[in-house]
């Protein structure tokens, strides 16, 4: 018997070889353009995020140094008091008496106070000569000496060697660590300025006055300690003192305040604020290379706070009123350059522009001004001029020479790669220049 297989033979289908290469090159085409976008989404990512940092970092920066210069020179009471003689009398704050200090207090002794004149450093100028320069020290028998409003703001210019003024000239600000120039951690950025200013807050109601002892209706907070200012809208008066509950007293027999009015007794060490701003130069904790990230610090009394990182510059410029009214634009080692004044030459007018504006007699001091010598120039800034320099902090661009403009410099863009004036190197990454004009709120010559 015969038997017919009807199995059929299944034939078996593949690729060819022109077909795989083609796969394998189509699967390579999009495997590539996933790398790139995903390159580009990671690139495009890291600048979004540099840039969104730098930005935040250069508004806050603005932020604080403005609400601290804005309070520049701020006192009990106001700016500009009305003399007590007679209305018609009141000139444009030319009447406002100078805060007076006891001849006892030692200012080294505070963070707060360090660096104002002492004592011995004062001096006078003369209403017998023309020329506006101090004649001589205090006589010994003065009890108090007055301070020079000057001091209430104080700048300094600095390049790769030193700052002018001295970071440790009279009205600078002595409790601060400033650093070492250089650009090593722990150094301050060269090229990069330094401006202090100074000013009143807090205070207690003063209800009575009897002798050396102010009493107060408000318990004084405990924290306050060392020297006590007591002032009412006339009289300001610094002198050593011994702090309570509700008094105060003093080592000198205190003047008579308007008690009725308006006045409060301030902690020299506590509601004095001394604040400072500068570069200074740290490491880089995240990578364990040399690498340095310079950052904008401010000092408060000598305890100083990093605010932002990333400050690649630091420039100030003050605007002041010479003696004849011109408002001029200089830079700190200008205005403290400035001297002097007057008619000179005795023809009946002002010999020119530059020169500080005559102050008024000091009440107490009978015959006798507060001196125009070189630093006069800081009782009359009208304005602080600020400019920054801002980087990504870490690389956030794929080029070392991503161009960027500081009108300091030049007005037209710079290429990091050619070095940058501080001496740090470019990185890569983007750089963008923070500016303000900030009105100083308590002008007074």
């Amino acid at each position: 018997m015969r038997i017919q297989s009807d199995m059929k033979i299944n034939k078996q289908n593949g690729f060819t070889l022109i077909e795989l290469m083609v796969a394998m090159v189509i699967g390579m085409i999009v495997l590539l353009g996933l790398v790139s976008l995903f390159t580009n989404v990671s690139v495009l990512n890291k600048a979004q995020t540099g840039l969104s940092i730098l930005q935040e970092n250069g508004r806050y920066a603005i932020s604080r140094l403005k609400q601290d210069i804005e309070s520049a020179g701020q006192k009990h009471c106001a700016s500009v008091a009305l003399p007590t003689a007679f209305i018609t009398n009141w000139d444009q704050g030319y009447e406002m008496k100078p805060w007076y200090v006891a001849s006892d207090v030692n200012f080294a002794l505070s963070n707060a106070t360090n660096g104002l004149p002492t004592y011995a450093q004062i001096r006078l100028d003369s209403i017998a000569d023309v020329n506006q320069l101090s004649d001589t020290a205090l006589a010994p028998g003065f009890t108090a000496y007055p301070l020079d409003s000057s001091f209430f703001l104080r700048g300094h210019e600095c390049n790769d060697t030193a700052c002018t003024p001295a970071v440790t000239s009279i009205g600078s600000d002595q409790a601060a660590s400033f650093r070492t120039l250089g650009v090593d951690t722990g150094d301050r950025l060269p090229f990069t300025d330094i401006i202090t200013m100074r000013y009143l807050t807090g205070g207690t109601q003063v209800t009575g006055i009897a002798g050396n002892v102010a009493t107060t209706t408000d318990t004084i907070p405990s924290t306050n300690t060392g020297n006590a200012l007591i002032a009412d809208c006339n009289v300001a008066l610094v002198t050593p003192a011994t702090w309570a509950a509700n008094a105060v007293t003093t080592t000198n027999v205190l003047p008579a305040f308007a008690v009725s009015s308006d006045t409060a007794v301030y902690s020299m060490d506590q509601d004095f604020k001394t604040i400072s701003y500068f570069v200074g130069v740290d490491d880089d904790e995240i990578r364990d290379d040399d690498r340095v990230i310079p950052s904008l610090y401010r000092s408060e009394n000598g305890v100083t706070q990093q605010i932002v990182e990333g400050v690649e510059r630091f420039d100030v410029f003050y605007l002041a009123q010479l003696q004849t009214g011109v408002v001029v634009r200089l830079t700190a080692d200008q205005v403290q350059s400035v001297s002097g004044g007057g008619d000179l030459n005795n023809d009946g007018a002002i010999d020119g522009d530059l020169g500080c504006t005559l102050p008024a007699t000091i009440p107490d001091f009978v015959g006798f001004h507060m001196p125009n010598d070189p630093g006069c120039l800081w009782r009359s800034i009208y304005a602080v001029e600020l400019y920054l320099l801002l980087n990504t902090v870490n690389d956030s661009s794929n080029l070392d020479n991503d161009s960027y403009i500081y009108s300091v410099d030049q007005a037209t863009p710079q290429d990091p790669s050619d070095g940058m004036l501080t001496g740090l190197p470019a990185e890569r990454m983007y750089r963008r220049e923070f500016s303000a004009i900030v009105p100083i709120r308590n002008y007074t010559l």
